[in-house]
């Protein structure tokens, strides 16, 4: 092979070879291909991934959707409907409903003095019946 040569004004300079620009193309060639590889890789990666996370998902919303269906059933049975209206404070006529919750406050004292003996009786008769139910 044969290489020309320039001359500039400082010198002589040198081209490359045919060989060598093959060689370079060759190699960006080679390059762009393993680049494409990796980006095909790397989606691939990305995209089952993402499957895996909606699989999991779908089966989330699956045994969601079977629990409104199991609901849905139960609530068309009317077994569900007594549950429901239960649960909301409601009672057959003839059952007695008994809500527990926290003592009443004691009455506030009274200024005279009559009113206040009331209310000290009062106090005391409820501070008596409620120690009737603790342990």
């Amino acid at each position: 092979m044969r290489s020309s040569n320039v001359v500039t004004g400082a010198g002589r300079l040198r081209l490359p070879s045919r060989h060598l620009l093959v060689l370079l193309a060759l190699a960006a060639l080679a390059g762009w291909a393993l680049y494409s590889f990796v980006q095909e890789s790397y989606l691939s990666y990305q995209l089952s991934s993402q499957a895996g996370r909606l699989r999991q998902q779908n089966q989330a919303l699956a045994a969601q959707n079977d629990g409104y269906r199991r609901d849905t059933l139960a609530l068309q049975s009317g077994a569900g409907a007594e549950e429901d209206a239960r649960l909301n404070g409601y009672a057959k006529g003839d059952e007695k409903v008994y809500l527990v919750g926290p003592p009443p406050s004691p009455a506030p004292a009274a200024h005279s003095g009559h009113g206040a003996r009331r209310a000290a009786a009062t106090s005391g008769f409820w501070s008596w019946f409620l120690g009737l139910f603790r342990h």
